[in-house]
């Protein structure tokens, strides 16, 4: 036998062991109903003939038993089904042919009860073994024909209209019996074909799966070597880039020499420009990872449209473009840091490539969503890159490359949050006609708008003057540049490059610190989170201190929040820096996040 046999051998042996499991059973009921049939007729018919028939039946059982557990016992899996079969459709057959032959050997003359009980006995035992022999349509097409042919004979010999109204009604039951059974077999044999067809394909899915599997298991890994290649490349490269900010943002600090004015603006510039992308690299990278997760509340549009008029209107009136917010009343229910980080890339990019004319924002209330349009008169896009402008890296009109128009990263960044959100963006544009952009947010309830916080406290601008700041960082040019940088904010700053030596330099200057700025991953394996811990069992638990990395691993972020220390990514800004470190100081109720 082949190691794979075809369906269609399949299914002979299904059924086949379809048949002979109906065996035993089929053979106690013929043996009883045949027991009836005596017991009926014993009054009847001679009582030799009676007996000598229901030896025949019992014999015929007996046999077709035999033949089973003959079945059971050689029953294999590769066992050819074509003469077991043959044996079981023989012994079937005599059995049917025994009790059809009631008709001739039993049909009581005069007796209308005793002839009405055969005639129903027969029909029944046709009728009823249907389910039985319908695994094999050569022994079910006999059964049935062996059973009732006998008795439309014997009516028909009988004569006479009652007779032959009666043979009429068998010969048409015969028929009606034998549609249905063939139609029972067929059914039968299909579905045990298609029941090896479906085996047939689930192994065909396997084998496509697991080709798919082991594809997305290359493409994981070979992501997973992207992300760890960029992880380790992005924390390298953002600490020589956090140094540099520094300085620049020492330059800014200080005064400048009217001659060398011109290249400290292109140094900032340039270090602004580079702070940009690594801040577009690091956004698109906490979104894909889920760092981000929305703080839902409902809030006016139009304080979020007053947010962004403050921040682009300068921007526009430079571009000389006009730059129009619609007045609305509409109520939103979303996170507005969040929504105003989608709208404000879709105006700087509207803003960016607009030459002419006007950038307008509306609002459209439908139904439970509000939909958020920004409209520009800009070139436009082509339909056929309508789904490609929300790739990463993805840019339309600069094809210098030119990395002051970014990295081609807002989109995707503005599709990541709105789905986020919950929302969807929109696209409606085409050459010459300029861009439409819109999002759909759930619509908001006015009734549960919180009022605007009152003011609790001022931020002074010398607050940090007279600050001892403690730094942690295995960095020279970190170090270096924090140092220089808080001295012109009038802090006093003590560097280390483990908790350690902070301790030490700390008491030689006979000073507690007033805050804490540790680097997350130092030497030795030790961690921000750990330098904090200790300068705090020194110096006391409620010692302000926040964390600045160069990584963006899930873990660091998740375990400065269960810490309850601000982080900040690298290379981190000198505002955000002076902002945070005056938060802490002044210890505010709430953490400013590091997103978005």
């Amino acid at each position: 036998m082949k190691d794979s046999p075809s369906v269609d051998v399949r299914v002979a042996r299904d059924l086949v062991a379809g048949l002979y499991r109906q065996g035993r059973m089929a053979s106690v009921v013929s043996a009883v109903l045949g027991a009836v049939i005596v017991g009926v007729m014993w009054a009847r018919i001679p009582h030799t003939t009676l007996v000598v028939w229901y030896v025949l039946v019992l014999a015929n059982q007996l046999l077709r038993l035999a033949l089973v557990r003959a079945f059971d016992r050689a029953q294999s899996t590769d066992f050819d089904p074509a003469p077991w079969l043959r044996r079981y459709a023989w012994t079937m057959a005599t059995g049917s042919a025994l009790f059809g032959s009631v008709a001739l050997v039993m049909f009581p003359h005069g007796d209308a009860l005793g002839q009405a009980f055969l005639i129903v006995m027969v029909f029944g035992l046709a009728a009823g073994a249907m389910s039985a022999h319908a695994y094999y349509r050569p022994a079910l097409i006999s059964h049935i024909l062996l059973m009732l042919v006998p008795m439309i004979i014997r009516l028909g010999v009988e004569g006479g209209p009652d007779y032959g109204a009666l043979m009429f009604i068998v010969a048409f039951g015969l028929f009606v019996i034998l549609t249905f059974a063939l139609r029972l077999s067929a059914i039968l044999k299909e579905s045990v074909a298609l029941h090896y067809q479906n085996l047939a394909l689930i192994e065909e899915l396997k084998n496509t799966t697991s080709v798919a599997k082991a594809a997305q298991l290359r493409a994981e890994e070979a992501s997973l070597a992207k992300s760890q290649f960029f992880a380790a490349a992005s924390h390298d490269l953002r600490q020589p880039m956090q140094a540099l900010g520094l300085f620049a943002a020492s330059l800014r600090e200080t005064g400048r020499e009217p001659h060398d004015a011109r290249r400290i603006d292109q140094i900032l510039s340039s270090v602004d420009a580079l702070e940009s992308l690594f801040d577009e690299l690091l956004d698109i990278s906490k979104l894909d990872a889920g760092y981000v997760k929305p703080l839902l509340s409902h809030f006016p549009v139009r304080s979020l449209f007053a947010r962004l008029t403050n921040t682009y209107e300068p921007l526009a009136r430079k571009n000389g473009l006009s730059l129009v917010f619609d007045d609305v009343q509409a109520i939103v229910h979303s996170d507005s840091v969040l929504l105003e980080r989608v709208l404000g890339n879709l105006i700087s990019n509207a803003l960016r490539y607009t030459l002419v004319g006007s950038v307008r924002i509306d609002c459209e209330t439908k139904a439970e969503r509000v939909s958020i349009r920004v409209a520009d008169s800009g070139p436009g896009i082509p339909s056929s890159e309508h789904e490609r402008v929300f790739d990463e890296f993805y840019q339309l009109g600069n094809p210098e490359r030119d990395r002051r128009k970014g990295l081609g990263l807002g989109l995707a960044t503005v599709k990541r949050i709105a789905s986020l959100l919950g929302g969807t963006i929109s696209l409606q544009s085409c050459p010459g006609q300029g861009s439409v952009f819109g999002i759909e947010v759930d619509l908001g309830d006015s009734a549960l708008v919180a009022p605007a916080p009152a003011a609790t406290y001022v931020v002074e601008i010398d607050a940090l003057g007279g600050k001892v700041i403690g730094i942690v960082d295995d960095e020279l040019g970190v170090r270096e540049g924090l140092a220089e940088l808080l001295g012109l904010w009038n802090c006093m700053p003590v560097v280390a490059a483990s908790s350690s030596e902070l301790i030490s330099r700390l008491e030689a200057a006979a000073v507690s610190p007033d805050a804490i700025i540790a680097d997350f991953r130092l030497r030795e394996h030790q961690t921000g989170a750990v330098v904090v811990e200790a300068l705090r069992g020194r110096y006391g638990a409620s010692l302000p201190a926040l964390i600045m990395s160069g990584d963006t691993a899930p873990e660091i972020l998740a375990l400065a929040r269960e810490q309850g220390l601000p982080l900040l990514f690298k290379p981190v800004r000198a505002a955000r820096l002076r902002a945070t470190l005056q938060h802490i100081l002044k210890d505010l109720p709430d953490t400013p996040p590091a997103m978005p």
